[in-house]
């Protein structure tokens, strides 16, 4: 009562406070009025006047980022281009049909004259705008795309939603002939895995028996479900031919091929949780069980553990006995049938915590002998049915397994809540009520601190720092309008440096204290938010008065210089960087952080401390922009282009390789070299489509050459270090690899040694020997670049089987003119040769540098003493002229 009391008092000041009118007009937005014509999908009126459609809850969304409300018309096409004209609408809702090929042609066939168009995403419709009213449209454009960034998804999910992804089933007929002529379908489920699968009185039953009964009503035919106890003899009859389709098959087509099957698209994502016993902890290499002829044992289980900690068994309930037995530590099955697997089994002991670790999609598998019209029929009815129905029948199947508990297995889960019973209901109630709302309470604060703390000092991160910014300058509104508000970002110089010599928690500790004591000192620092990393800190201040910006600075590094780590007062040297808030315009967090961190980062390296955000840094960021901007359009377009440098024999001065370099000709940027967007494409993970792209321009050429009987040279392509992370990469290159079947060794892949690197740790990535030796198994060959550049090269040959070692130009300068650089050098090369690699050494400009070279033992050279970059035609012309001589 007394928190209501408090509650009505503050309201009541309030809107004493606050005048109504005034109050409403503050927060009043303007209208948004948009013309539309009913289309099915796109935007209509249901029959209670509710507005319904994918384009609808777009636009919906849209209205917040550009902070208006939205108001609807109806009509047609005819009528809203008249309101359009005469300002009585904003904008018209065009639906994407009517559109031909957004890739080819970026705006509508039949334009209406007189107006623009602002492209939505994609199957989602365009918005249309006077032309003498466009100065929306940028600002629409932009909503749109911080719409995808946020959340990329959102558009599939609205297709999902108004089933705008699926197809109606319209076969041919000549698919309704072979449906009349092949009536039965002999098919088998896999068994016991209630809910999932299972026969029951030799019928099937559960998830995958109710998809073959819509099937079966689909398409008017009968699937005759051939009853089988094993997963194993069931491929084995799918192998041999014995039946048409297996009804629930892995989705991976080589599992298929093995099996002598086609697959269909998709219709169902499983996902496997790990089941453990209660009475023990999971040790730290736990014994697996797993299923031998299951498709996620191979392409899942053995990949996470060890083959010592694997123990293979028949099937699912073999794997559940013998971890219920204590053979086993822990085993895997799908989440739809863990609580089943248990109940069932009654495996009281045993428990899954929930957490999905790893997933599969499923298919109908088709012998490969059938006919393949099949294959279309059932890729039509897949496309057909509604995701949400998939759903409905796992939901459905689900809790008839849980209403199916025992009351046996309910008091052994339960003991203290039978004892509850048995005290009294209502005691029962009351506690459980407590508890619950116990949880709630910690579970949602723990929630917050995960979300805005960095748990190990206990302080506001950057997330918190993000939101709260907007939130903060708001409140000191008059000290913005008088210019006053600046963002900084501070960070230690040599920081991870300095966290391996202390130690991440003493060093964690230290700067909480002294950050503390900072704050306390400048009563100016409004607030302030720690990385998680613990590497720098956003602060949002308000300048001193007397000071500029730049001795405002000069105090938050002078305070912070002292940090005392265990009792030593320790002295740090730190780079900053801020940005002015802006007077007036709109606040975004992000850039004005953005902002701060580049003006940093533009006097790393340098002798200053402070950087000030100006307008050539703007330009700069502009100009990044306008890159990715045009990135996606020149890839597709076909505006990169690839150069190829000889490599020569130093002894023989012959062609005997090539490296690929990437150019960018640019209707709209110009011609840009490699310095101008490889670091960018970096930052953005752009620069993984790129290298896939020379990396397929450059075996298609050899392919063709070798076709043509044409001589060819090894030629190396640069491969990111973002690939070593890369979900998939391994998978991609074997495709590549498949595609082309080049001899081995005539593309080399070179790869830095920070692509291996963990710079937390300063250790070899785990994955780092089985990426390579995979990589070599395709016919790759793989050489090190700028090899002596970095502080592990020795302990990189040590331990990864590199065939080329490059050693980086800035090698050979230094050994012009330091003997103990060239004794260096020497002993490099000669090592290199011991390990029976091919050494290289790039940039070589001069003939005495040549000489040089020649004298230490190298095998090849590069540099403009030999040849520049050249366009691929040229580069073989010249080979294929040296050939004839």
């Amino acid at each position: 009562m007394r928190f209501l009391i408090r509650i009505l008092l503050l309201l009541m000041l309030g809107l004493a406070y606050f005048p109504a009118s005034g109050f409403s007009a503050e927060f009043l937005r303007p209208a948004l009025r948009i013309g539309f014509t009913d289309t099915e999908g796109c935007i209509w009126q249901d029959k209670r006047l509710l507005y319904q459609g994918t384009a609808y809850e777009f636009i919906e969304a849209l209205s917040t980022y550009l902070n208006r409300r939205t108001a609807y018309t109806s009509g047609t096409m005819e009528e809203n281009l008249l309101r359009l004209k005469s300002g009585s609408i904003d904008m018209i809702i065009l639906p994407d049909g009517p559109m031909t090929n957004r890739s080819t042609d970026p705006i509508p066939v039949n334009l209406p004259a007189g107006t623009i168009s602002v492209p939505l995403e994609e199957s989602l419709g365009w918005l249309l705008l006077d032309e003498n009213r466009a100065e929306m449209a940028p600002q629409i454009s932009a909503a749109v795309k911080t719409i995808v960034e946020v959340n990329p998804f959102f558009r599939h999910d609205l297709l999902e939603k108004y089933h705008s992804t699926g197809l109606k089933l319209n076969l041919t007929p000549e698919e309704q002939a072979y449906l009349t002529t092949h009536p039965v379908i002999r098919t088998m489920i896999s068994p016991r895995q209630a809910p999932y699968a299972y026969l029951e009185n030799g019928e099937p039953r559960g998830v995958i028996a109710d998809v073959i009964k819509r099937v079966e009503s689909d398409l008017n035919i009968k699937l005759e479900v051939i009853p089988e106890e094993s997963q194993q003899t069931m491929m084995e009859h799918l192998t041999n031919g014995d039946i048409d389709m297996v009804m629930d098959f892995y989705t991976d087509y080589n599992w298929a091929k093995a099996h002598n099957a086609d697959l269909t698209f998709p219709y169902l994502t499983l996902n496997y949780v790990s089941v453990m016993r209660k009475d023990r902890p999971l040790p730290a290499a736990p014994v697996v069980a797993c299923a031998r002829t299951h498709f996620y044992t191979h392409q899942f289980i053995e990949r996470m553990f060890p083959t010592e900690q694997l123990r293979y068994y028949v099937d699912v309930a073999d794997c559940m006995a013998a971890v219920n037995r204590g053979e086993a530590d822990i085993t895997f099955v799908k989440s739809i049938t863990a609580q089943s697997d248990i109940f069932q089994g009654n495996y009281y002991n045993l428990y899954t915590n929930g957490n999905v670790m790893f997933s599969h999609q499923v298919s109908m598998a088709i012998r490969d002998t059938a006919d393949p019209i099949l294959i279309r029929i059932l890729n039509k009815e897949v496309t057909h049915i509604n995701p949400q129905d998939i759903t409905s029948i796992i939901n459905r199947e689900v809790y008839q397994v849980q209403a199916q508990d025992t009351l046996q297995s309910f008091i052994y889960r339960n003991p203290f809540l039978t004892l509850g019973f048995a005290v009294g209901i209502l005691l029962l109630i009351i506690i459980g009520l407590l508890i619950f709302l116990r949880l709630r309470h910690n579970y949602t604060q723990e929630l917050w601190q995960q979300a805005n703390l960095v748990n190990s000092v206990g302080m506001y991160n950057i997330h918190w720092f993000t939101n709260e910014l907007p939130h903060a300058i708001a409140h000191y509104d008059e000290a913005r309008k008088k210019g006053e508000l600046f963002v900084l970002i501070i960070s230690a110089q040599r920081m991870a440096f300095l966290k391996e010599v202390y130690g991440s928690k003493l060093f964690a500790e230290s700067i909480k204290a002294s950050m503390q004591t900072v704050t306390r000192k400048l009563p100016w620092i409004l607030r302030y938010g720690l990385s998680a990393e613990i590497t720098h800190v956003y602060m949002l201040c308000r300048k001193p008065t007397g000071l500029t910006l730049r001795q405002a600075a000069e105090q938050v590094e002078k305070n912070a210089r002292t940090v005392v780590i265990n009792g030593i007062p320790t002295s740090f040297t730190y780079y900053i960087g801020l940005c002015p808030v802006p007077r007036q315009e709109d606040i975004d967090a992000s850039l004005l952080m953005d902002n701060a961190m580049m003006a940093r980062n533009e006097i790393m390296g340098t002798n200053q401390t402070i950087g000030i955000f100006n307008s050539v840094m703007h330009d700069e960021l502009l100009h990044h922009q306008q890159i990715e901007l045009y990135m996606e359009k020149g890839l597709a377009e076909g505006e990169f282009q690839i150069h190829l440098q000889a490599k020569y024999d130093l002894a023989t001065r012959e062609i005997c390789g090539t490296e690929a370099l990437i150019r960018w000709q640019s209707p709209e940027l110009g011609f840009l070299m490699p310095n101008h967007f490889i670091n960018l494409f970096e930052r953005n993970g752009f620069v993984l489509k790129l290298d896939y792209f020379v990396l397929e321009e450059v075996c298609k050429v050899l392919s063709e050459r070798l076709k043509n009987k044409l001589p060819v040279v090894p030629i190396s392509v640069n491969q990111s270090g973002l690939h070593i992370s890369e979900r998939g990469y391994l998978s991609s290159m074997q495709t590549i690899a498949d595609r082309y079947k080049l001899p081995r060794k005539l593309v080399e892949l070179e790869l830095t040694e920070t692509s291996f690197i963990d710079f937390t740790t300063k250790n070899e990535n785990e994955n780092a020997l089985q990426i390579t030796r995979r990589l070599k198994s395709m016919g790759f060959s793989l050489s090190m670049d700028d090899f002596c550049t970095g502080y592990s090269s020795i302990a990189m040959l040590r331990n990864l089987p590199m065939d080329i070692m490059k050693i980086d130009r800035s090698m050979l300068l230094s050994a012009e003119n330091s003997e103990r650089s060239l004794t260096i050098l020497k002993q490099v090369i000669q090592m290199g040769r011991s390990l029976n690699m091919r050494v290289l050494v790039e940039g070589i400009e001069t003939d005495a540098q040549e000489r040089l070279l020649k004298a230490t033992g190298c095998h090849v050279g590069q540099g403009y003493l030999f040849a520049h970059p050249v366009p691929m035609e040229q580069f073989f012309a010249q080979l294929d002229k040296n050939a004839k001589k």
